[in-house]
């Protein structure tokens, strides 16, 4: 593990992000291969550190198809969300990235046997959310098939779960300290009930 990470420390950012996108399309297609994502059969097109923009391929598939024969509106959404993703997680690096909000725009159909090809363009990428824009394209023609806009946030999984600890250990504290008064009240209770008794006789 500590030899992996100096490698991805010698990587150039161009590298760097080549890199994450040939893992992320081995564990779409491979690792995740009987889930939505490796059903999608998402396909490298190409990214740019610099840019900050990235690009997944999906051919169309008949079982994608709406009632009208071309790509389901679902199905486009998928593509964006994937793409976008993967983009997101990058500049999370270690954190989990979990979707926000993602807004789709639909412009043309998409027909069976064409491929859509994805590009995500992170426009800010901040400690807590990453923001980010994208395009869908259909790439025989080049022409626009629809856009999407979409917030991430970058969860300190680690973080969170130490704090999630504090908060239980310290209800835990707070609990035991409303039994041991409950417990005193009690028992002063009782001790006033005797003083009182004996007091009668």
């Amino acid at each position: 593990m500590c030899e992996e990470k100096a490698k991805a420390a010698e990587l150039t950012g161009q590298e760097a992000l080549e890199q994450h996108c040939r893992v992320t399309l081995h564990q779409n297609n491979v690792e995740q291969k009987d889930t939505m994502n490796g059903l999608m059969r998402s396909e490298w097109g190409g990214c740019s550190f610099e840019d900050k923009t990235l690009t997944f391929e999906f051919p169309v598939q008949q079982w994608q198809a709406n009632r009208v024969g071309n790509m389901h509106g679902g199905a486009i959404c998928t593509a964006f969300d994937l793409t976008i993703a993967a983009l997101a997680r990058f500049y999370a690096r270690e954190n989990f990235a979990p979707t926000i909000n993602l807004d789709v725009n639909y412009i043309r159909p998409v027909a069976m046997g064409e491929t859509l090809a994805v590009t995500a363009k992170a426009t800010s990428t901040g400690r807590r959310i990453t923001q980010l824009t994208a395009e869908a394209r259909i790439k025989s023609s080049g022409k626009l098939a629809a856009t999407a806009t979409s917030i991430y946030m970058n969860v300190d999984t680690q973080k969170e779960k130490q704090g999630q600890k504090e908060k239980e250990g310290k209800e835990e504290k707070q609990e035991q300290q409303k039994k041991q008064t409950k417990k005193k009240s009690g028992q002063t209770g009782y001790i006033s009930s005797l003083m009182n008794y004996s007091d009668r006789l």
